[in-house]
């Protein structure tokens, strides 16, 4: 077989594990469903794979990968200091946001990931890592730094950026929860998005500037 159609294998193989795992949870999904779903035989998956655990431990050391794939798409190029540079700063970090979100809630890759990782947490010790790493304390860290430096730069009042972060980010998590799985009310959770941009720019923006 040549090598990128062994790659290719592999890689379709954790693509349709990932969305049979975000599904129905890691215990709900055999080797036979994922053949399946492939339309390949079980003996195709062991060339690659060793079985289930190996594919699933394989699905999270690609996820950093992936992420980074799918993110580098809308994280702009420039480094954080021209991001937040000039009166475009804070338009800046809400359209970060706002694609951050459609990546999560709209997106196969994101939202499947987000679905697994949300289901497997509690059964394995990995799972659970990356999911607070990836899910909740890189968002809050990455928001965090913004509000530190628009508090620097002067663009918001003195607060505890960390705080901030925690305020800004839960509900946007909560959101998620709440329109997963909900195509067609797209358009609302954004609306409620815009409008929690909105009142929280109200909260911390210095009055001097608006």
């Amino acid at each position: 077989m040549p090598k990128n159609e062994t790659r290719d294998t592999r890689e379709v193989i954790l693509t349709v594990a990932l969305k049979l795992f975000s599904e129905r949870g890691y215990d709900g999904v055999g080797i036979r469903d994922i053949s399946n779903e492939i339309g390949i035989r079980e003996s195709a998956i062991y060339k690659h794979y060793s079985g289930k655990q190996d594919i699933f431990d394989s699905i999270l050391k690609d996820i950093e990968r992936r992420y980074q794939e799918e993110v580098s798409t809308f994280i702009p190029t420039e480094s954080m200091g021209d991001i937040l540079s000039g009166e475009s700063g804070r338009e800046e970090l809400f359209r970060i946001s706002v694609t951050m979100f459609q990546f999560y809630l709209k997106t196969e890759y994101g939202s499947q990931l987000r679905r697994m990782l949300t289901i497997e947490q509690y059964r394995t010790s990995e799972a659970g890592k990356f999911f607070r790493e990836l899910i909740i304390d890189n968002g809050l860290d990455y928001i965090s730094g913004v509000f530190a430096s628009l508090i620097k730069d002067g663009a918001y009042i003195d607060a505890d950026p960390m705080v901030m972060a925690l305020q800004f980010y839960s509900p946007l998590y909560l959101l998620l929860s709440k329109y997963d799985g909900r195509p067609e009310k797209y358009e609302e959770a954004l609306s409620f998005l815009e409008r929690h941009i909105t009142q929280f720019n109200k909260i911390y923006q210095r009055g001097d500037i608006q």
